[in-house]
């Protein structure tokens, strides 16, 4: 069924690039065609998570990056009920309506015989603690090893050599799995595209602090997630150098939306259909970054591979102390110069929701109006359509408000 689907999903991309060659059809492409060859059957699929893992070193090998995660949640968007079926497979065999719908949809797949074959599961102790666990449900259910890759929160000399000690011996398991030794020279070639991507993408947050806002906000939050397992192919720099194109066009030509509001959006935008988007529009409110798309680490040292892959999982704004992502969102608040936040928030996602309040009390202080903003990231039976519209709804004349008294 999956299979299907991709295969479907990538030929109408594929149909509408020949007539309209844009950035999104060209990424939706190359994420499908990466997804399909992992049902190849000479394929050595390792099961990942995109958003998170150091993709640079997986692309240094002859392996298939496979993010269960991903992979399930393109469904909603298309067939929200059917996502709904493949859960309650899951449910049945006691998963909780507790558990993320990502993961429940995760597990609905396995158990429908949908998913490819995994060689090897692989993911990393931060963003998610659910994906962890689901991680090795599936590896066990699979007879395979799960491995994880533990980052802890502090960044010191000792924790950045414990990061890239465990890289090394991850690096050994996928010469086990790819069948050939770790080509050192094609490695720094990956760190070096990934750099060069880094550099493209730099660019590209420069050009959307521009008013209004030349993209597409919730394509922008999706990017800053599944745009990651690009890292480490030429294909990731050329897809932000393509989306830089477009917007400068954009802008040239005079089609960019009218922005009367900005806002900062944290945390996850939902897979599934919702009522967002149109109700942002109707307001003329542009997401304009999310606290996950902005650079935030240095360039990986190419002659210190490993050591520069565990910096840059050091770095990320949801490992550490609660103060290294309050910095990173007071940044993005000032550099894109918002006039309010929304966190969208789904119950499973305790990374996400423990420090909102915190969040909360330093906007205030700015005077940033902040809205948590409820709701599941792909089960339609927990998405509240009509509190949704209320609370966005309130959320904008609040904005007006504070604009209206000067502020």
């Amino acid at each position: 069924m999956l299979k299907n689907f991709y295969e479907q999903m990538k030929e109408a991309a594929e149909k509408e690039f020949q007539r309209r060659p844009r950035a999104w059809l060209m990424y939706t492409i190359q994420l499908t065609s990466t997804l399909l060859k992992a049902f190849e059957d000479d394929a050595k699929v390792v099961w990942t998570t995109y958003y998170a893992f150091p993709m640079e070193l997986l692309a240094a090998f002859d392996v298939v990056p496979f993010d269960f995660e991903i992979a399930c949640n393109l469904l909603p968007g298309a067939d929200p009920k059917g996502c709904v079926d493949i859960m309650t497979k899951a449910e049945a065999k006691g998963y909780s309506l507790d558990l993320c719908s990502f993961h429940r949809l995760a597990l609905g797949s396995y158990f429908l015989g949908y998913f490819p074959k995994a060689d090897l599961l692989l993911t990393s102790s931060y963003f998610c603690d659910g994906k962890t666990k689901t991680n090795q449900i599936l590896a066990q259910y699979y007879g395979k090893e799960a491995m994880m890759l533990d980052v802890p929160n502090e960044l010191s000399k000792e924790s950045v050599a414990y990061v890239s000690k465990q890289l090394q011996g991850i690096a050994g398991k996928l010469e086990e799995i790819s069948g050939h030794k770790l080509d050192l020279d094609r490695l720094q070639e990956c760190i070096r595209a990934s750099n060069r991507a880094r550099a493209a993408y730099g660019r590209l947050a420069e050009l959307w602090k521009t008013k209004p806002f030349p993209w597409d906000g919730s394509r922008l939050c999706n990017l800053s997630i599944i745009g990651n397992m690009f890292s480490g192919t030429p294909f990731q720099e050329q897809l932000y150098q393509k989306i830089l194109e477009e917007c400068e066009q954009r802008m040239v030509e005079g089609k960019v939306a009218p922005e009367e509001f900005r806002v900062l959006w944290l945390a996850w935008f939902p897979a599934q259909r919702t009522n967002i988007n149109e109700i942002l529009r109707k307001h003329n409110t542009s997401i304009v970054m999310s606290e996950l798309a902005r650079v935030y680490w240095d360039e990986v040292d190419e002659k210190h591979p490993f050591e520069g892959m565990a910096l840059r999982c050091l770095k990320n704004p949801y490992v550490g102390p609660v103060e290294q992502r309050l910095a990173g969102v007071l940044q993005l608040v000032d550099e894109y110069k918002v006039d309010g936040a929304i966190h969208f928030s789904t119950t499973a996602c305790r990374h996400a929701n423990a420090s909102f309040r915190l969040i909360k009390d330093a906007l205030a202080k700015r005077n940033i109006p902040f809205l948590v903003l409820d709701g599941d990231m792909s089960d339609e039976r927990g998405y509240p359509v009509e509190r949704t519209a209320s609370l966005l709804e309130s959320f904008v004349e609040l904005m007006s408000s504070k604009e209206i008294g000067g502020e």
